[in-house]
Order: C-alpha cells, then sequence, then structure tokens
C-alpha cells in the first residue's frame, strides 16, 4: 500500500513539474492557441462531468477473496489550471478535479459503497481535433458495508482509501458539451489500519457527459 501511495506522489510531483517548466520556456514556443471547437481548455474554464459504469474484480478469487464487482455512478466538478502548452506529443492542458461517487455491489459480499476523491489529469488538446484524449491519477476515501461480510479478507473496515488511475477521451459535440469514455484502474484498501487488508483492485470502465463552460 505504502509503494502504490508513493508511485501516485511521484507522478503528481512529475505532472506538477512539468507545469512549471512550460512557464520556463520561450513564450512563442509555449503559448498555443486553442482549438476552435474547444474553447474550454484554457487557464480558469471549467467542466460538470456526470458518468456511469462498472469496476470488476482483478484479483485471484476464493472464499477469502471472492469475486466482487460494482457499478459505479460518479459527478465531477473539474478546473482548468492552464492553458495549452507543450511540444506536440504533450500538447494540452492540466485539469485539477473533485469526484463524488458512488455504486452498488451487483456481485459478491455486501451493497454498496461511496466516497469521494481528487484527479489531477492531462488534457492532450490538438488543433483541429475533435477527439480529445486524456489521462489522470487521484486518490481519496470511501465508506462501504462490505467489511461486514467476515469471510472475506478484501475490505477489512468500514473507511478505506482508494487509489485511481485512467485514460480516456472526450468527443467534443459542440463547444461547451463532449460525450467521454474512460477506462480505470481503482485499488482500495486501508493501509493496514484493520487486520484484513489484502485490498480490492479493480479494472473497469465508464460512459459520461460533460458540459465545459
Amino acid at each position: 500500500m505504502k509503494n502504490k501511495f508513493l508511485l501516485i506522489g511521484s507522478a503528481l510531483l512529475l505532472c506538477g513539474i512539468s507545469h512549471l517548466s512550460a512557464g520556463d520556456v520561450d513564450s512563442k514556443d509555449a503559448k498555443s492557441t486553442t482549438p476552435p471547437q474547444v474553447p474550454a481548455f484554457r487557464h480558469g474554464g471549467q467542466e460538470v462531468e456526470l458518468n456511469a459504469g462498472a469496476m470488476f474484480s482483478v484479483s485471484t478469487h476464493s472464499a477469502t477473496h471472492p469475486e466482487l464487482n460494482y457499478a459505479i455512478q460518479d459527478v465531477r466538478y473539474g478546473y482548468m489550471l492552464d492553458d495549452v502548452y507543450g511540444p506536440t506529443l504533450w500538447h494540452g492542458n492540466d485539469e485539477f478535479l473533485v469526484e463524488g461517487f458512488g455504486g452498488e455491489v451487483f456481485k459478491g459480499p455486501g451493497k454498496a459503497l461511496g466516497g469521494g476523491d481528487l484527479l489531477l489529469r492531462h488534457n492532450f488538446v490538438q488543433d483541429g481535433w475533435k477527439l480529445v484524449p486524456f489521462f489522470q491519477i487521484g486518490g481519496g476515501a470511501l465508506d462501504n458495508d462490505i467489511y461486514h461480510q467476515q469471510t472475506q479478507r478484501l475490505i477489512g473496515e468500514g473507511f478505506e482509501f482508494m487509489l485511481t488511475a485512467g485514460a480516456g477521451v472526450r468527443y467534443m459535440i459542440t463547444d461547451h458539451w463532449a460525450l467521454s469514455l474512460e477506462g480505470d484502474y481503482r485499488h482500495i484498501s486501508n493501509a493496514d489500519l484493520a487486520p484484513r487488508n489484502f485490498g480490492l483492485n479493480s479494472l473497469g470502465g465508464t460512459l459520461g457527459v460533460n458540459f465545459l463552460f
């Protein structure tokens, strides 16, 4: 668990260094005109996302480590940290998001979980493209009733931490509306705060509607 937090922290630090270093290069190279069809990808731009999908456990399944799959619905608020910058492959901007989520267990012990997390995203904004790929990392915490099932060793208490990483793409319908497809990895565990802490590792994805302004 400590290694996972170290990995997430290192990635966040690298993204921050990349963002700060963009201000040190020649202004003609650092600045780029945001494509006409995506004016919201600018410093101070905001967005609201509504997403829904499912997550599927990838751990070895047994009586003590059962298959545990859950639906997920989330709402996010995003704030653009900068204008479009960077060389061709990195050309885009950075975004900070706050997420609240909930989900129903449809296979395995327990009924539901819900919580919140913080995300740092890089949007790959290319001139003339209606498709805007992105990747993101983040972390947060959640509450659940899965831990009540004493025979399983995945989730040990009601309060659990969560680490997440994902990638996806927006399709810009208009200047302000987009559809998104996202794939995610989520790790849930309690940092050994409880005796049961094997952790739940899940892969899945969501479909979403985005409003940018």
